[in-house]
């Protein structure tokens, strides 16, 4: 079953939101089959029906997770409104310091697996955002300098104020943008 055949399903969508709530809370080795199907009001027979196992389920939750973070760069306005869209968007998706999911890697077994979640981060998350500093350096908004390097430095100032957004009363799209005109005003010539 492909993943838009699986996201038809109600119980395999439910599986998928429960798991991300609970890898982001526990990380990959705190959380067990039981309590996710506990939380989802499933069987395990159910939810291995959609997923094969825990690892490939983790797979799965963050490929479908991760989807969509590369629209937020494609859609029109200047480079500060795309970052910003793009801040906003991570600090409402995330509960926690996404480096967190990025390390649980070491507990996936499979190859492919680990090359699945390398594929969907680079796809979703940073390719887009290296092509985005790219042209922005293309255009003379920002300095020339290493596309990644400047890539890190963004995802690594708004991963660091992703738990800060999800107190009560935290303002995310005030915190997305001044996070964007940070980096943009460190970054251009």
């Amino acid at each position: 079953m492909d993943r838009d055949q699986l996201l038809e399903h109600e119980n395999a969508a439910r599986i998928l939101q429960e798991a991300w709530q609970l890898f982001q809370q526990k990380g990959y080795r705190g959380v067990s089959i039981d309590e996710l199907c506990l939380r989802c009001g499933l069987t395990k027979p159910t939810l291995y029906y959609y997923f094969h196992d825990k690892e490939t389920l983790f797979v799965e939750v963050l490929e479908y997770r991760l989807q969509g973070f590369h629209a937020t760069l494609e859609q029109p306005g200047s480079l500060v409104e795309r970052l910003e869209r793009h801040a906003l968007s991570i600090l409402e998706s995330f509960q926690n310091d996404y480096m967190l999911l990025l390390r649980d890697r070491e507990h996936i077994k499979a190859p492919e697996h680990q090359q699945r979640i390398r594929d969907a981060f680079r796809r979703e998350l940073f390719g887009p955002l290296v092509a985005l500093m790219e042209a922005g350096m293309a255009q003379g908004e920002l300095a020339s300098a290493d596309p990644e390097f400047l890539t890190l430095v963004y995802l690594g100032m708004v991963n660091n104020f992703i738990t800060r957004s999800q107190e009560p009363g935290a303002d995310r799209p005030a915190l997305a943008a001044a996070l964007a005109q940070f980096f943009y005003k460190g970054a251009k010539q």
